[in-house]
């Protein structure tokens, strides 16, 4: 919801008195901040210096301020809503964050919770390409509400979990289909199990083409790409259909430090705030999620609430092992004691950088802060179970790490070479099956390293991996320690099952290189057919090359049909590999298709389409409309989505580079 700086309603003075002991009224020129566009704060200096007792008490006031406005927005809009959407028999959905909300708690009463993910932003990230620790929101198409919006659904015992996908405001022309699917891999990664793409442009068949386009990308039938939309479609649909009937897998549960951060800086325009108060929040859930582990975000009402069970904590469906509080300094002393109750039950608490050491609000601070220490003091005496840790200044990864081995955080996949693109999360289902879902998030790059699964996942299961493209199940032999090699190429993703389910064929991923190699490097042909007017021009290429580094053909938009000639004696376990392709490509074997591969690697088995002797080779590459619109001066739209101000894109690589080669498996 984009409120943008609403902070008020007509009994907002009343209400907090009531709600909080005191009038909040003489404080407020201290107590908000100057803010522009958006609500965000413009300078957070504005007005004269305050000493520390002063400023410790408006800081205490502002957490009662911002805590009042979220429980009347809560108790006035969202319980409304969802009441009245109960009324008339129908479910609710909405993104239940922006300032003004509980950016956890108040998802859970919406039946169909929502958040968002972005090809790009006025970042101008490049997703797929980067994925750095200095910038938590770089390289990553979830947004850092989306964490607190699955929670929420988890908490709640609900499996679907909307996400408003891929919006786009740059790149709306290059966006590919591979760039769509690694955004929407990394958004199952954050808990998203129902993808609304944003958005399809309609347009009157007056308007001049390409038609209108508001953003969220070209979701078009006028896109190069339509005709292959569906392969994504299909395979986001059975990745749904699956998870929409499970429950993501999480014993670890992680404390934000929202108290602290409405105190010094107020709430934030959730999924983009301007600052936050502890930037590495994101960094640490992830960091978890790459080392075979899961997590949850709880808040302070949530752990109030919950119940302390056989050394976990629980709160509806979910219970956890061990709770991590990221940089909290502030804490009711509710919350409190149930952490002094979760650690003398045989619970951990995981302190990261900061222990508590203050209570919340203004009203009887101090006998309230008295209170927190106590029992932190208490809470000391189990130094096993309650434990400090330095953040790190840099790889989270490496650093969870060595906390999961000193203490003994058993992961349900052990991943021998963890890295920033390789993301898993895990799934199970009513039945006791389990699901892992793995993804290499890199566009170029591939990723190669040894996994081992718990026994508790491989334990009286056959393991096999299942296809969202095709929905085919094959089953994998794992070592007799549980493990694989794991090989995911660039873009590629793996859904491995673990249940009764024995599969007959036995899954054999085809390798990128093999026997009696023959490089395709010379004598290519290609049939250009424009997008736009259907012209279309054939040339000898000597070798493959990039399209925009030929100036004839750099504005290309539309289909590119590559030829050449394939002897060979014997077909048995040929394959046909096309090396880097920009764009969707579509392989022919003696005018027969091999299937369309529109990401990653474009690896084929052309055994059973070959034929001994000479055989016709097409290729058919679908390529991106970007180029071809910058070069469209006199159209406005296309201009303004690629070449004006900020929008203004880099030309975009095109077609086969290869290198392509034919083996034996």
């Amino acid at each position: 919801m984009e409120l943008e700086g609403s902070n008020w309603t007509g009994d907002m003075r009343e209400q907090f008195f009531k709600r909080r002991g005191y009038d909040i009224f003489p404080f407020l020129p201290f107590v908000l901040f100057r803010t522009g566009s958006m609500g965000n704060v413009t300078d957070f200096r504005y007005g004269v210096e305050y000493g520390p007792a002063f400023l410790e008490m408006i800081r205490r006031m502002r957490f009662d301020f911002e805590t009042t406005k979220a429980e009347l927005l809560e108790e006035r809009f969202i319980q409304s809503f969802t009441g009245w959407c109960r009324d008339l028999g129908v479910r609710s959905r909405m993104q239940a964050y922006g300032r003004g909300f509980f950016p956890l708690e108040s998802s859970m009463p919406v039946d169909i919770p929502e958040g968002e993910s972005w090809t790009m932003n006025w970042l101008k990230h490049r997703i797929g390409e980067e994925m750095p620790e200095n910038d938590y929101r770089r390289g990553r198409a979830y947004t850092m509400v989306n964490k607190y919006v699955s929670s929420a659904a988890h908490l709640a015992g609900k499996r679907v979990i909307s996400c408003e996908e891929m919006t786009d405001t740059y790149t709306v022309f290059n966006t590919s289909l591979e760039n769509l699917k690694v955004g929407s891999d990394q958004s199952i990664i954050s808990g998203v199990t129902h993808s609304v793409f944003h958005g399809f442009n309609y347009s009157p068949p007056e308007a001049p083409w390409p038609g209108w386009i508001r953003y969220g990308c070209y979701y078009n039938e006028n896109n190069n790409w339509w005709p292959h939309f569906h392969l994504l479609n299909q395979y986001k649909a059975r990745l749904s259909a699956l998870l929409q009937n499970c429950d993501m897998y999480a014993d670890i549960a992680l404390l934000p430090p929202m108290a602290d951060m409405w105190s010094l800086i107020g709430m934030q325009n959730e999924p983009f705030p301007s600052v936050l108060h502890a930037e590495h929040l994101s960094l640490v859930w992830e960091a978890i999620a790459k080392n075979g582990n899961g997590c949850d975000y709880i808040s302070e009402r949530i752990l109030r609430d919950a119940t302390v069970e056989k050394k976990k904590l629980c709160y509806g469906p979910r219970k956890y092992n061990s709770l991590f509080l990221v940089s909290v300094e502030s804490l009711s002393p509710e919350s409190a004691r149930k952490l002094l109750e979760f650690v003398r039950a045989g619970g951990r608490v995981f302190c990261v950088e900061t222990v508590p050491s203050k209570s919340t609000g203004w009203s009887n601070h101090e006998r309230n802060d008295g209170e927190v220490r106590l029992i932190v003091e208490k809470m000391k005496a189990y130094p096993h179970r309650f434990i400090y840790l330095d953040k790190p200044e840099k790889d989270f990864i490496g650093w969870y790490r060595s906390v999961q081995e000193q203490y003994r955080i058993d992961p349900w996949i052990r991943i021998e070479r963890p890295d920033p693109f390789l993301m898993q999360v895990r799934y199970s289902a009513d039945d006791g099956s389990g699901y892992i879902f793995i993804v290499n998030s890199h566009l170029h790059e591939s990723r190669t390293t040894r996994v081992r699964f718990s026994a508790g996942l491989t334990r009286r299961r056959h393991c096999s991996v299942w296809d969202p493209e095709t929905g085919e199940r094959k089953r994998v032999i794992l070592d007799p320690d549980g493990s694989l090699l794991l090989d995911l190429g660039p873009a590629g993703s793996l859904l491995f099952a673990f249940d009764r389910e024995e599969s007959e064929e036995e899954w054999r991923p085809l390798a990128e290189t093999g026997r009696d190699t023959h490089l395709l490097d010379r004598g290519w042909s290609a049939e250009f057919r424009h997008c736009r007017d259907g012209s279309v021009k054939e040339v000898m290429m000597d070798r493959l090359t990039d399209l925009k580094e030929m100036p004839e053909f750099v504005y290309f938009s539309g289909s590119v049909t590559y030829r050449n000639r394939l002897e060979c004696t014997d077909t048995a376990g040929m394959v046909l590999n096309l090396g880097k392709v920009y764009g969707t490509s579509e392989l022919r074997i003696n005018g027969v298709s091999c299937g369309v591969k529109w990401y990653g690697r474009r690896i084929f088995s052309i055994e059973e389409y070959l034929k001994p002797g000479m055989n016709t080779v097409e290729v058919e590459v679908t390529t991106s409309m970007g180029n071809y619109m910058k070069s469209l001066t006199d159209n406005p739209v296309a201009q303004y989505w690629t070449n004006a101000g900020t929008k203004d894109q880099p030309l975009q690589s095109m077609g086969i580079t290869g290198p392509v080669s034919c083996y034996r498996r």
